[in-house]
């Protein structure tokens, strides 16, 4: 199995952040034994994430997509994917609910619609809880090749 690591955020392009998580994938994936033969960073723009999807299925068999998924304006990783793949982004209860208690245990009781949007997940996904912060992962494959699209929130 071939691996490639997309990092979305023009924040790592710029040098304004370390891209650590690209460093602790590529550790877990060498010791799980699968072949990491790609990173790509790339901005904050729709075009281009598509277009590094497109490259990336063509010559990886598994994607780890990180970055892009806060409640920002510019956090578009989880719309271009989906759209991508040709999912629909569906409202996920749990995911709401995890986000709007994390929120209220940092005394905030109000959500915006930037942080209610994080509770959209790709139709077909695999939602996995992320103890540790306030966002939840979302995993989903494409029949085509078996390909599988994992998103992995950037850790600062």
């Amino acid at each position: 199995m071939v691996a490639e690591i997309v990092c979305v955020g023009t924040e790592l392009l710029l040098g304004d952040i370390v891209n650590t998580n690209a460093q602790h994938i590529s550790k877990e994936l060498a010791h799980i034994g699968i072949d990491l033969y790609y990173q790509t960073v790339v901005g904050d723009n729709k075009e281009r994430v598509w277009n590094v999807l497109d490259t990336a299925l063509k010559r990886s068999d598994l994607i780890i997509m990180t970055g892009g998924l806060g409640p920002t304006k510019d956090d578009l990783t989880k719309e271009v994917a989906a759209s991508f793949f040709g999912k629909k982004l569906v409202f996920h209860e749990q995911t709401y609910e995890h986000v709007r208690k994390k929120l209220e245990s940092y005394g905030i009781n109000e959500m915006t619609e930037s942080q209610k949007k994080q509770a959209l997940v790709p139709e077909g996904s695999l939602v996995v809880t992320n103890l540790q912060d306030l966002l939840r992962e979302s995993l989903w494959h494409r029949e085509i090749r078996q390909s599988l699209c994992c998103q992995v929130r950037q850790r600062r």
